[in-house]
């Protein structure tokens, strides 16, 4: 059962969808969490999916009949989905999978910029790399978040993924981890949650109080660990966003994926301040100043 954790009245709006359909994904029952209680939430986020399939092996059924069963939502944090899948051999399974979000999300958005069309082959494979590494780092604070509970909790190992890019999205490939978990003709939905995986979502988008801790989620650590692995990842000096000069609209310009700052810099302004003008609101302290590399 994913952690409770204390409702954020400010936080974004939950949305979840189930996808079964042979020809295309239709989206069957949306819910919104707004409101709901957070102790009744838990695994219910899965619930349309539940409804429809009552166990998994409901689910594998209707996958061999050509179906595609699959849940996507999020609890303030980053993408999570749940789908049961066929191996070639005929064998089930329901893969629980988390996206990247966050800071890392943006900086592998800004990576894939900075590689360049002739350094993307290899940002693929360092990007797999760096989250194996990532996650052994988070699994630690992960597992004993959980043992407040559930002494003997043991975190698995998931699986770094790369999946082609969204289709409405910024063009990145889709990077996660995944768990497979295995179907047999007993197997429960909540066996197919693993709480570690869950909550990781949230740690991506720095929600867990235990965040501050980890240093590999921190801009600088997280720059040096991707750039061991080969991906070039650059955060600004000034704000700690990751930045890129090689996007094809603000080439040679340091921006950040963010409309809202774009190449404005939303750290410390260092300028010396000056008396404001007599006539007129306007200074050139206005034009603030633009990212640079750390």
């Amino acid at each position: 059962m994913p952690k409770k954790r204390k409702k954020d009245r400010k936080a974004p709006r939950k949305r979840a969808s189930v996808r079964a359909a042979p020809a295309r994904h239709a989206e069957v029952e949306p819910l919104d969490w707004d409101g709901e209680d957070e102790q009744e939430k838990g695994i219910e986020l899965l619930g349309s999916l539940t409804r429809r399939f009552p166990a998994p092996a409901d689910g594998v059924k209707a996958v061999r009949a050509g179906e595609r069963v699959e849940w996507t939502g999020s609890i303030d944090g980053s993408t999570m989905r749940h789908r049961v899948l066929l191996s070639h051999d005929g064998t089930a399974v329901v893969e629980q999978a988390v996206c990247v979000g966050g800071i890392l999300e943006r900086a592998l958005l800004c990576a894939w910029h900075q590689a360049g069309e002739e350094g993307r082959e290899a940002l693929v494979t360092g990007v797999l790399a760096a989250l194996d590494t990532l996650h052994a780092a988070l699994r630690p604070a992960l597992e004993a978040d959980i043992r407040e509970v559930c002494p003997d909790y043991t975190a698995p190992v998931p699986q770094p993924f790369r999946e082609e890019p969204e289709r409405h999205g910024s063009g990145v490939p889709l990077f996660g981890w995944r768990l497979l978990h295995p179907v047999g003709p007993d197997t429960t939905w909540e066996e197919t949650v693993d709480t570690a995986m869950w909550n990781s979502s949230m740690t991506m988008c720095g929600w867990l109080d235990f965040t501050d801790g980890i240093p590999e989620l921190q801009p600088a650590e997280l720059a040096r660990l991707l750039r061991r692995h080969d991906v070039p990842a650059l955060f600004c000096a000034g704000c700690g966003d990751p930045i890129t000069d090689r996007h094809p609209r603000w080439s040679g310009v340091w921006v950040t994926p963010d409309s809202d700052f774009g190449p404005l810099c939303g750290g410390p302004y260092t300028s010396p301040v000056g008396p404001k003008p007599l006539l007129g609101m306007l200074t050139d302290e206005e034009f603030g100043t633009p990212h640079r590399p750390a």
